[in-house]
This record gives structure tokens, sequence and C-alpha cells, in this order.
């Protein structure tokens, strides 16, 4: 090739680099000029071919399923075109920007207050919001920074972050390039930016290596209560057992954990976890490592299985949000409750819990869906979540978690133990995958195809229909009967009410008003706090493996001894409470064991169900 040929070919790959930069949002943020809890964003606008653009920043993102607005926390927002002019600009609403002559722009800029401290109603739950704090702590959910052009949300993003130097940005994101105190990330879309939060400070990081994948735990505690290495070391069971359960490898390369932690009282009145594709993002109050990462334990189980949904199976609903008219799914039974009942299955499936044990969380599952509309279908309570049925949306979590055991005990029922619910997401997986939307009214009929009529029965009955879970004869198919509204005798340790007492990290009796005839005879009074039961220490950790333990080994006469902490007179001493052991009668509204006289056909499939052994 000779040289003139050489030199317009790099004369056209010069100009194509250039024309593939004018479509690319460069935006930048200098975490170091932080002013009265807000920071200026600016974006280097790529090319745009209209006379009239509408800027957007999201009504509502994924995952939160609540109405936000987080463009009311952006203000003294601008427009230039290359000359430096300003371009007029008129805002629609609280989340959209008109900007005239758009065909000219060039730059734009708004400044940003967080949402952790606004003064709005109601306030962004803090896992999905902002926080400022100058020379402290940046968290940075993108949603509530940066926005998009209509019809221009598909185009690459280029996040240019000046930081503190002694500051570290954590994240789930791979595509990242460090100059000096500046970070540069590389994100293919506005659908991947909204899904990946960065929180910066001074770095207190763990790493892990599970199935393949590289796993970041990241902490701010302001106060040093916990460390990241502790919470690393606690949640490494439940991921190892979470890889096991998913084939052995997990289908991404790097997961991010980004842990904040709280003094005093939060603003929304919550604590909690919002999950992402590739991390998840935790407010938490702060507390000692042993009962944080228990609490951490049993959210991770659940965020860390959205690796599995929406990450690789989603509808179009959610692969092209639509950030500000947003079009709700019907099959939140799938993204959260199918999620939430693997977060509970793979504990005893992976031998971290008892059968019986796992039967208590089923239990507490049922309990918890009769607060709510059973006669409601879930697929309408899907698509009206954000307005109608809101009040409703908490059920994904019950009725939900309820819907994929029935469902994972019926596919097993109908393929001879072959093919369950965690089967039945990996060939889903397969067939759509990231970047593969289904339509939302085919899904069921998809299912079925891949397993058994009956499967498409039990969606158009109980998922679409408004018939009660038949709960008693699916669990009658692994051995498990299934009662309500029964009398039973067994120990109890007196029917109190508990709550907890945050400076002494203890359980205190709230009420004592119902107690039966066991607490009369111990003696408990009002704010009496537990110390021990038997010699065995009482905390808000080990309380219900204790109590388990008390109820199962206890028996007719045993001698019991209860230490509790009793003030009285504005002095505080221990005080021993005794009496024998006897068994009171109580009612419950669930009663779930495993049947002694089950078949063989039901222990095999009770096997399947519970056990990869």
């Amino acid at each position: 090739m000779n040289k003139i040929v050489l030199s317009l070919l790099g004369l056209f790959i010069s100009s194509f680099a250039i024309a593939q930069n004018d479509n690319t949002y460069k935006f930048h943020i200098d975490l170091t000029k932080v002013s009265s809890d807000m920071i200026q964003v600016t974006l280097d606008a790529p090319e745009i071919k209209s006379e009239k653009i509408i800027y957007n920043m999201p009504k509502m993102v994924p995952g939160t399923y609540s109405i936000y607005d987080f463009g009311q926390y952006a203000m003294d927002f601008e427009a230039f075109n290359k000359e430096g002019q300003a371009l007029s600009v008129n805002r629609l609403d609280d989340n959209r920007w008109e900007i005239d002559n758009a065909a000219t722009l060039d730059k734009i800029s708004y400044w940003v207050e967080d949402t952790w401290d606004a003064k709005v109603t109601p306030l962004v739950f803090e896992p999905g919001g902002t926080n400022i704090e100058k020379d402290e702590n940046i968290v940075l959910n993108n949603h509530g920074f940066f926005g998009y052009f209509d019809e221009m949300k598909t185009l690459k993003y280029e996040l240019n972050v000046t930081r503190p130097d002694n500051f570290y940005g954590a994240t789930g994101l791979t595509s990242i390039a460090t100059n000096g105190n500046i970070d540069t990330y590389t994100i293919n879309n506005y659908m991947d930016l909204v899904d990946a939060p960065i929180m910066y400070n001074v770095p207190d990081t763990s790493y892990l290596n599970v199935g393949g994948a590289e796993i970041l735990v990241s902490v701010y505690s302001k106060n040093k209560t916990v460390t990241s290495k502790e919470i690393a070391v606690n949640i490494k069971d439940i991921l190892e057992a979470q890889k096991n359960y998913l084939g052995g490898k997990l289908p991404i390369d790097k997961y991010a954990f980004i842990i904040y932690l709280y003094s005093g009282r939060s603003g929304s009145g919550g604590s909690g976890a919002l999950e992402h594709s590739y991390s998840s993002f935790y407010y938490l109050p702060e507390m000692p490592a042993e009962q944080l990462s228990g609490i951490i334990v049993d959210v991770a189980a659940h965020e860390f299985f959205h690796i599995v949904t929406p990450l690789n199976i989603h509808s179009e609903e959610i692969g092209d949000f639509d950030f500000i008219n947003p079009k709700m799914s019907k099959h939140l039974w799938m993204y959260e409750g199918v999620t939430e009942y693997f977060a509970g299955h793979v504990q005893v499936y992976e031998g971290m819990i008892s059968p019986e044990e796992y039967l208590n969380t089923i239990t507490g599952k049922i309990r918890g869906a009769n607060y709510y509309k059973d006669e409601l279908p879930f697929t309408e309570m899907s698509l009206g979540c954000l307005d109608e049925y809101k009040d409703q949306y908490g059920n994904v979590y019950q009725k939900g978690a309820l819907i994929g055991m029935c469902l994972d005990i019926l596919l097993r029922d109908e393929t001879d133990g072959k093919i369950g619910m965690k089967d039945m997401m990996a060939i889903l997986s397969e067939e759509y995958g990231k970047d593969k939307s289904f339509k939302d009214e085919v899904l069921f009929d998809k299912i079925s195809s891949l397993s058994s009529p009956k499967v498409r029965e039990f969606f158009t009955t109980y998922v679409e229909g408004k018939k009660a879970l038949p709960l008693e004869e699916l669990l009658g198919k692994v051995g498990v009967t299934y009662k309500t509204d029964v009398k039973v005798k067994e120990f109890s340790l007196g029917k109190i009410a508990l709550g907890y007492n945050s400076e002494t990290n203890r359980l205190k009796v709230m009420d004592n008003s119902n107690m039966n005839e066991f607490g009369i005879k111990l003696g408990y009074k009002n704010n009496d706090e537990l110390i021990s039961l038997n010699g065995e220490q009482l905390t808000p950790d080990n309380y219900e493996e204790v109590i388990n333990k008390y109820k199962t080994e206890t028996k007719e006469g045993d001698n019991i001894s209860i230490v509790v902490a009793r003030t009285e007179k504005g002095k505080t001493k221990n005080k021993t409470l005794k009496t024998k052991a006897f068994k009171v009668e109580s009612s419950k509204k669930v009663l779930m064991e495993f049947d002694q006289n089950a078949t063989e056909a039901q222990l095999k499939l009770r096997s399947q169900w519970l056990s990869k052994n």
C-alpha cells in the first residue's frame, strides 16, 4: 500500500474517530468542588441534528417501584453553543428541559442537590438516592446526576470524575481508566449507567473470588464500627452456596457490594438495599460486626440473585425502560418473588440451614402474605404497583416467594425431579440473556412449553387468576402437612412482645400484657432486657437459634432460668427468673410439619426439592 493511500486511510480513521466521539455523552463532575451539598454536572453533548431537543432526568428507575422525580434535584440548568453563547431552555416539568437551536448545542451544565438531605416528601429511599458529604462520602446513584436526550438513550457514555486524591470509587463497572485523580468510566448506554452506582470515599475494600467472578466489598462507616474484611468473611459462605446453586460458575466477571453505614436515624425512616445487575447498594445502621453481617447475609442472599433476573431474563418493559413514562411488567412474581424464593431455598439446598428451619421460613412467608389481598391477581398487582396497587407491592416478597416455591415443586413433580425452578431460570437465561428481552405476554406460554401444560394451568389459575395458591396440595407432594387455624401445645418463652435496645444490643420486653401462663410464672416486667436462657447468652443474632433449640430439646419439668437486666428506682441489676418447664396451648394460623408417614415417592420428591444430594 503506497503512502498516499496510507495517508488517506489515516485521515478516514481519524474522521471516523471524531464522528464516533460526537456520538458519545461526555459528562464531567468534580468531587473536590462541593458547594452546599451540591455538585455541578457538565456535559459535552453528542451530535444533535434536530432544532429542538429534550433533556430528561428519570421520573423513576428500575428496582425502586416508586415515582421519585429525580429531575427536581437539578437546578440552574444552562445550555451553550460552541461559541459559549447561551441557548434558550424551557423547563417543561420536574424532569425535562427543552433546548432551542439544539443542532448548535455544545455543552450543558447544571447543579445537583443530594436526595438524602432534601426537604421533600416522600424522601427518596436512600439506597436509590444520592449523598454529597464534602471530603467524606459521595454516593453516585447515577440516575440522580445524569440524564439523556430523547431517542438517544442507547449512545455510549463517558463519565469523568475528578476526586480527592485519597478517595476511591467502589462500583461494579469494569471499563475504568485513571489519570491522576480523574477516573473515566465508559458505559454502553443510559440503562447500563443507571444500573451502576459508584460510592466515593477513603477506601475500605476487600476482594473475594467466587465462581470465577471478582467480588468487591466496599464499606463506608464514619465511626469505623465495621470493616469490609469482616463483612467479606461473613458473606463468603452464602456467595459460595449461591455459586454452587447456579451450577458452579457465576454469569458475571465482577460484582460489588457497596455498603454505607449510617449513625442515628435514617432520613426516610427505613434501611435496606437496592439491587443492580453487577452490584447492590446497602444503606444500613452502624452496629456490631456480627449483628450487621447477619443482616447483610440475609439481604445479600436476595440482592445477589438478581444477577439471574432481571440481568439475564427480562421483558421489553425492563430491557428498554421508559424513565419518564414507566410501564410496568406483569412479572414481578419472577423479578422479585422468585429471587426471594431462591434467597431462602439456596440455604436449605446447600445445607446452610436445616429442612425444619426452612419450613419456618416458608411459614413466615405465608403469615406475611396474609396481610395483603390474596384475591388480587398477581399480574394485575404488578401492572398497577406504582399507583392503584402501590400498597400491595410488599407482597412480592411474601406471596411472590410462595409462587416460586409452588412452581419449583410443580416443575419437579412434572419432570420426575429433573427440572426445578432454578433449572428453568437457567434455561430461560440461555434463551434470552442480557441483550434480548421477552414480550410480557408470552412468558407463561414459554415456560409451559419447556415443561408441562399443568404449569400453564397454574399460571392461569393462581397468578393471573384470583384463586388462593394450592399450598396444601403441592406441599403434600413433598410430604409436608399444611394446616391452618389449629391449636397446639408447645414450650413457649411466655408470649411476650419483644423490642430492641440499640445501646445495650439486647432484646427487651416491650409488652407483657398478653403473657401466657408460662410468662406469668416467670414474672417478666416491661423493659426487662433478656441476657441468657439456661446459661446460654441471648442476642438479637442468635435469638431464633437459641429459642428453637429450647423448644425442641426441653422436657416437661426441666428447670428453666432466664436472666434479665431489670431497672428499678433508677438502678439496673441482673435478675434470674425461674420456673419448671411446661407446655402451653396456643393458636397457630399456620402449622407445617414433615409427615412422618410420607410415601417413598413423596420422600424422593422432597429430597430433590430440598437437597442437592
